[in-house]
């Protein structure tokens, strides 16, 4: 247009004139193209977990919806599969995961319906929460959320490709997310070691070799051998009594397998066993306590009524 007007006449300033009359052209200013993009501006860095966590829906995938969140400094996701995107049930879904970690101090989202009520800001207010939302129509200003909600969708088709439930799958894509270690982390943490200060445990820690196992050290005064004599306790009913016994064998630091009198075999506590003089007579003392209270009753020469039976039981 510059050239074309130089080409039969000319003023000074012609060229500005001209770009001055196009600026308050409405024709063109509707038809223009997009303004060219600019650099991104990066949301403040975070200094600690949960203190600015974005949110954003994803679905409808096989009838439900997801509410995905995601920490900003950790990258910890919380996924949560929800039929309702209302207010109301976005709020109830929050409270459950801030029940789990507080409340943060700052929470973004786009500016869905169930995020600009009324409701849902009076409840953000109210318990001391910053609640930004982003410019509409700009996916990329929650851009933590939106990556998440890419890499949900994209995971979860792959793990339900071998037939997978979607709850299982839903379960195994938050475990491997979580333990993944991410380049953004410091040292190539994962999610939960920033979250939670330490690597939650998976399958993938059976091909290391067991830690050894450290001795503990041995208590002298309950410390029994194979073949001791000892009293165990045992209990009937709202009541226990020592019984004599011998030990048989060790079934782990603090449990024993020990054997009556008349040759049944029980598992005990150390707390539950006392030694027991090889002088002292087990004859008074052998009762078989798993058929009180009827044996104790006969061995110490009572008399059982029953009444209810129209006839009277008598141990001589």
């Amino acid at each position: 247009m510059k050239s074309k007007a130089r080409s039969y006449v000319y003023w000074p300033s012609v060229d500005k004139d001209i770009t001055e009359h196009v600026k308050g052209c409405h024709a063109c200013a509707i038809a223009a193209k997009t303004s060219p993009r600019e650099k991104p501006v990066p949301w403040p860095a975070t200094q600690k977990p949960w203190e600015r966590i974005h949110i954003d829906f994803a679905g409808p995938i096989d009838g439900y919806y997801f509410l995905i969140e995601v920490d900003a400094f950790a990258k910890w996701p919380e996924v949560i599969r929800t039929r309702s995107t209302t207010s109301a049930a976005t709020i109830a879904i929050l409270r459950s995961i801030f029940a789990r970690f507080g409340y943060p101090e700052t929470m973004v989202s786009d500016n869905g319906p169930q995020f600009v009520s009324a409701e849902f800001s009076e409840y953000c207010s109210s318990r001391g929460i910053q609640y930004v939302t982003t410019a509409p129509f700009h996916p990329q200003s929650n851009g933590q959320a939106e990556r998440l909600v890419d890499t949900f969708k994209r995971s979860m088709r792959k793990i339900q490709e071998g037939g997978t439930t979607q709850d299982e799958a839903l379960d195994v894509f938050l475990a491997r997310n979580r333990s993944t270690p991410n380049a953004i982390l410091p040292d190539m943490q994962s999610p939960a070691e920033a979250m939670l200060g330490r690597k939650i445990r998976t399958a993938l820690e059976l091909l290391k070799p067991p830690p050894a196992a450290q001795a503990e050290p041995a208590n002298l005064d309950r410390r029994f051998q194979r073949g001791d004599l000892v009293y165990a306790k045992f209990y009937a009913r709202n009541s226990w009594k020592w019984v004599p016994a011998q030990i048989i064998r060790e079934l782990g630091s603090v449990m024993l397998e020990v054997q009556t009198n008349n040759q049944r075999v029980h598992m005990r506590h150390l707390i539950q066993l006392r030694k027991r003089d090889s002088a002292v007579g087990a004859s008074s003392e052998d009762v078989d306590i798993d058929h009180l209270p009827f044996d104790l009753l006969k061995d110490l020469n009572y008399v059982f009524q029953c009444s209810c039976f129209g006839f009277n039981l008598v141990a001589l």
